[in-house]
């Protein structure tokens, strides 16, 4: 029996939206179970087997414990939790913010020469720092806490910061030098012709061409180091360093977990990278877009 070619249209369909729909329910799921158990009693969660799929009603107690009572915080009832996240949401903001600038500034510097300028070693120089790419965190970790031990910055943001752009500079320059060549060069030679020293090119020409490559950039290092756990769980110790995710681990108790409260906070935690990817979606999009085309 033959099959029709609609017959094999409509399947090969059939398969994509099913792929397309079992990828978004691994990638959803998780998020939804935390949102449902952020506004569920400890009697929903704790029921077995689970049929709580949505709370009813539901309630904002957890929410109201994080900024009042702090209940189901490691410190319990003498300890609020408004203090561990205000200064938590406050120290992710600096260190993912401050490292996104960081190494966006300096990434479209390094981007802009390798993609045009001419010097010995430029090859060596460039697959030097891709090398790094690879290069799983955790096998520098005891040499990194050493010297940022002997330079005192154990337990600071500069610290976090110093360690979140290093990490981030190969990905990021190899990004930059990608959007930087799709840009025509015939409008850096016209600058040169008008007399525009390197300097004055890099800011007046390449910098608003580029500046899709350049959100883009931020975005995916801002998300990145405000998604990140092991380095703030390492380099970090109080509260005036610990970024959110290390927070979120202060509601394991020795005898319990409080996943509701936990909850709670991871939905405050997922706020505001969520919008801000919202809010920058187009730009983020047409930024690695421009990125695909001759890369």
């Amino acid at each position: 029996m033959r099959i029709s070619s609609t017959a094999i249209r409509r399947l090969r369909l059939v398969g994509i939206y099913s792929g397309v729909a079992l990828l978004l329910f691994w990638a959803l799921a998780p998020i939804y179970w935390v949102v449902v158990s952020s506004i569920s009693t400890r009697i929903d969660l704790y029921q077995t087997p689970t049929k709580v799929w949505f709370p009813t009603p539901p309630t904002f107690e957890h929410y109201r414990g994080l900024f009042l009572g702090g209940e189901g915080f490691r410190g319990g009832q003498s300890e609020a939790a408004i203090g561990a996240l205000t200064s938590g949401l406050t120290n992710s903001l600096i260190s993912s913010v401050g490292t996104a600038i960081i190494v966006t500034l300096l990434c479209t510097g390094a981007g802009y020469v390798f993609a045009r300028m001419r010097f010995r070693g430029k090859q060596f120089s460039f697959f030097y720092i891709m090398l790094m790419m690879p290069l799983p965190i955790w096998v520098a970790l005891i040499s990194l806490f050493f010297i940022l031990s002997r330079a005192g910055l154990v337990d600071t943001l500069p610290g976090l910061m110093v360690i979140f752009v290093t990490f981030s500079i190969p990905l990021a320059t190899w990004l930059m030098a990608t959007f930087v060549r799709d840009i025509p060069i015939e409008i850096e030679d016209a600058g040169l012709v008008d007399g525009a020293n390197r300097w004055q090119i890099l800011w007046h020409l390449v910098r608003p061409l580029a500046l899709p490559g350049m959100v883009a950039v931020f975005l995916v290092v801002m998300l990145t180091t405000w998604n990140s756990f092991l380095i703030p769980l390492i380099f970090t110790r109080t509260a005036d360093s610990q970024t959110m995710t290390v927070v979120l681990t202060l509601f394991i108790g020795q005898y319990e977990v409080a996943w509701e409260a936990m909850a709670a906070a991871a939905v405050i935690t997922m706020l505001p990278p969520l919008l801000i990817a919202l809010f920058f979606q187009r730009y983020l999009v047409r930024g690695l877009t421009l990125g695909a085309v001759k890369g």
